[in-house]
């Protein structure tokens, strides 16, 4: 109601707010995350802005994803997270990069390799080593399965297992055995971001550790670490304060380092190193699932509809150099303890932030749709429209520009939203070419003949050279071949009478001289070549790249004189030409007809006064030195073309002997004289 009493008509729209669908999880934790941002959870399989689920996807359920939505599963992450899977494919990059990766212990998968483990196993028996092996289930999660053995003979060749040797010398702590659980948020796969948190979990033994005997191989608390196993011991301290307990903080590794003079920045610093490694095996086979399930997507600045929070299970010896045990693709997010929900929540919370989503995606995305499926429908009008080269290059170049934005824009909103979440690929750091050489070496070894085609797309963003400021010199450039194009289009319907020019092959039986760097330049010219007064550097740049007339009066300036040059020098060769003609037909040796011959040839030498050009180009010289009757004389000369005049009337410099070089410009004035060039000026 209104003050006057009357209704009022227009009603305020509700802002629609971002759903969560978590029908497939029973984490708790994820529902509370959720509320926290403000989002709405729902439990209907209905069109939610971001989809958990603990169980994994397959490629279907990925293609059927909107735009708009995000899942937090990648198609193809089984290739790290199935223990087999990764031994396997650790196992190749090993035989091509050793020395890079060298941070998982010996494995073996059965049954395949059957026969090398027994065959490592009696040389070992040979030479009287004693060595523990543990055996885990090649699918197998929360500990089911794990026995340890030293008699492999008691082996079956046709178990489905992971066969690792077991590290028996752990860095003790408070006299338990622990791991480390680290989180890794992959937040997209085309091209590979890969997020670091900076936190996780100590995951201690229940019972005191003591080196493996055959007494004690039955003692899985002992010599495992998993909650699942260690949460049913009678000793398992489910405490409160980080620093204490079964389950601690990472923090708390940082301060007991510290107290005992370790460096734990040299060792997480090594754990960021085997994280990214591990990824760059995965990331063969991520991009090559995500482009079959979703084609026409392989846009860098596109969002990936899909992210996922790893697990990774690092075991540190006693040298503190840490160890890949396994990557869990479903972490346990249960909550027992403060220290569980504290972390654990913190890791969900941040990662549903940088996902970066807003209500507005959900319309867009329908609208573009809307307006793919028209423009498929409908025909155009006017058949006869043509796109030309300039307008798709321009095309080209402003989806570029627009995307390299997109990605700064995403980039900096990472940055400032990231938490406690750490930036590890790409790598702001020295590493980051090897990190490119280990991806390159990981698509030619996994996928052989669409390795080179994907690896041409693969790191799109993270090898983006180009800035933006010459993306917008580019997009200049285009614009004014474009306008000269034009211009010269129309110059040629309309010809103007111009004087023939006779030219220099019927002149001399040579060849005639190429086209020199003036009418070259438009052709070549870098976008560092374009005027440097041109403001690139502002976002909104777009209504100053049709400012071209001064450049174009330029380059038409250069074109003028080339013109002229070549006519000069075609005139002038002409006259010397007759001189020799009429020397030879008059007595040699008289001293008249030589100063007649002088003055003659001082009177073609003789260059018309050329007005100064403002304009700015390479300096060239172009001298030539006629050889007659053993004295050098001047044929042509013009010489330094500077930044503010052009001056024909300098004295000419002598030409050295002709070294063939590219930069001759006049080859026939080369065979000619035989042991004179044009020399170009540095």
């Amino acid at each position: 109601m209104s003050v006057d009493g009357s209704k009022t008509t227009s009603k305020k729209k509700k802002r629609a707010a971002l759903t969560v669908n978590i029908n497939g999880t029973r984490y708790d934790v994820v529902r509370r995350c959720a509320e926290a941002l403000g989002y709405k959870t729902t439990t209907e399989n209905d069109e939610s802005f971001i989809i958990w689920s603990d169980h994994t996807i397959n490629a279907e359920r990925c293609a059927e994803l909107k735009p708009y939505q995000r899942i937090n599963h990648f198609p193809g992450m089984g290739e790290i997270a199935r223990k087999d899977c990764l031994a396997r494919n650790l196992q190749k990059m090993q035989k091509t990069q050793s020395d890079e990766y060298d941070f998982f212990p010996k494995t073996w998968t059965l049954p395949a390799d059957y026969t090398t483990l027994m065959n490592y196993y009696l040389d070992l028996k040979k030479r009287r080593k004693c060595k523990t092996f543990i055996c885990k289930p090649s699918n197998g999660a929360m500990g089911n399965g794990i026995h340890l053995l030293q008699n492999l003979e008691k082996l079956n060749m046709h178990d489905n297992l992971v066969v690792q040797e077991y590290l028996e010398r752990p860095l003790i702590v408070d006299g338990m055995k622990f791991d480390l659980r680290i989180y890794v948020l992959v937040l997209s796969a085309d091209p590979l971001k890969i997020f670091l948190y900076d936190d996780g979990l100590m995951r201690f033994s229940t019972n005191e550790y003591m080196p493996p005997t055959e007494k004690n191989l039955d003692n899985m608390y002992m010599h495992l670490t998993n909650y699942s196993i260690n949460k049913s011991s009678e000793t398992y301290d489910n405490c409160d304060d980080e620093n204490k307990g079964s389950k601690r903080s990472i923090k708390y590794l940082k301060m007991w380092m510290a107290s005992h003079n370790y460096s734990f920045t040299i060792l997480w610093n090594s754990i960021t190193d085997i994280v990214i490694k591990t990824l760059i095996v995965a990331e063969p086979y991520l991009l090559h699932t995500y482009r079959m399930a979703r084609p026409g997507t392989t846009s860098c600045s596109s969002s990936s509809v899909c992210f996922e929070i790893l697990g990774m299970d690092i075991f540190i010896d006693r040298k503190l150099r840490p160890w890949l045990l396994e990557v869990n693709r479903s972490p346990s997010f249960g909550c027992d303890s403060k220290v569980d929900a504290d972390i654990k929540f913190d890791v969900i919370r941040t990662a549903f932030s940088l996902l970066n989503l807003k209500p507005s995606e959900k319309w867009r995305a329908l609208a573009a749709q809307k307006q793919l499926s028209r423009a498929r429908l409908l025909k155009p009008r006017n058949n006869l429209q043509r796109k030309t080269q300039f307008s798709v290059r321009k095309t080209f170049l402003r989806s570029q520009l627009h995307e390299l934005r997109k990605v700064s824009e995403q980039t900096k909103y990472e940055d400032k939203n990231s938490g406690k979440y750490h930036r590890i690929f790409p790598a702001r750091s020295s590493k980051q070419p090897e990190y490119i050489k280990m991806l390159n070496g990981a698509f030619k070894t996994f996928l052989a003949g669409r390795g080179s085609m994907l690896e041409q797309k693969s790191h799109h963003g993270m090898l983006q050279h180009l800035r933006e400021s010459e993306l917008l010199d580019m997009l200049q450039q285009c614009e004014f071949e474009e306008q000269t194009a034009q211009s010269q289009s129309s110059v040629q319907a309309q010809p103007k009478p111009v004087p023939k020019i006779q030219p220099l092959a019927k002149l001399r039986p040579w060849s005639s001289p190429p086209v020199s760097p003036f009418l070259f330049s438009r052709y070549t010219s870098s976008p560092s070549s374009l005027p440097s007064n041109i403001n690139t550097s502002h976002a909104g740049s777009e209504h100053n790249l049709h400012s071209y007339g001064e450049r174009a009066r330029r380059l038409r300036m250069n074109d003028d004189m080339e013109v002229s040059m070549r006519k000069s020098n075609a005139l002038l060769l002409k006259q010397i030409d007759s001189l020799f003609k009429n020397d030879r037909e008059t007595t040699s040796g008289t001293p008249d007809s030589q100063e007649t011959f002088k003055k003659d040839l001082s009177q073609v030498a003789r260059k018309p006064q050329i007005q100064k050009v403002p304009f700015r180009s390479k300096k060239i010289v172009f001298n030539s030195i006629i050889k007659y009757k053993n004295k050098s004389m001047l044929s042509c000369s013009i010489n330094n073309l500077g930044e503010n005049s052009l001056d024909l009337s300098r004295r000419p410099i002598r030409a050295k002997k002709c070294c063939h070089n590219r930069f001759c410009s006049c080859p026939e004035l080369c065979s000619r004289l035989g042991n004179y060039h044009i020399k170009s000026s540095r």
